[in-house]
């Protein structure tokens, strides 16, 4: 199932971001507070696989812009990569926006060597670079 989150849906959230062993506790206890912020505009996604959590994104407006959105967060279970579930989170999280009227989504990845896999992932769904131009 592909839906967005609630608030229920904290715990099995944070337990797929710290399984992953990609955030030191401060990140994961910064993630945790993010999920709660009743004030935010952000947008949770999450896929699931029986009654398990297998991957997550999350999106925040950026300020002071026309309705111009950011992905802060796509994580997929390693034991479920390469089998559509981030370009799955993706679309819905495109299908949602527009459905919302909003204008643009972008995303910010590293330039580093570690962030490849990313930007390759994201280039293979469309997404352009914009040094690219």
């Amino acid at each position: 199932m592909l839906r967005q989150l609630q608030a229920a849906d904290k715990d099995k959230m944070l337990t797929l971001v710290s399984n992953t062993q990609m955030f030191e506790a401060d990140e994961i206890a910064y993630i945790a507070e993010s999920f709660d912020e009743t004030k935010s505009e952000a947008i949770w996604f999450g896929k699931f696989a029986d009654d398990q959590m297998i991957g997550v994104a999350y999106c925040v407006p950026m300020e002071m812009t026309n309705r111009t959105w950011n992905v802060l967060m796509l994580l997929v279970d390693l034991k479920f990569h390469r089998q559509g579930i981030g370009k799955a989170l993706m679309n819905l999280m495109e299908q949602t926006l527009a459905e919302q009227g909003q204008r643009l989504l972008i995303v910010e990845t590293s330039s580093t060597e570690d962030f490849q896999t990313a930007r390759a992932f994201y280039h293979g769904i469309g997404y352009t670079d914009p040094r690219s131009y």
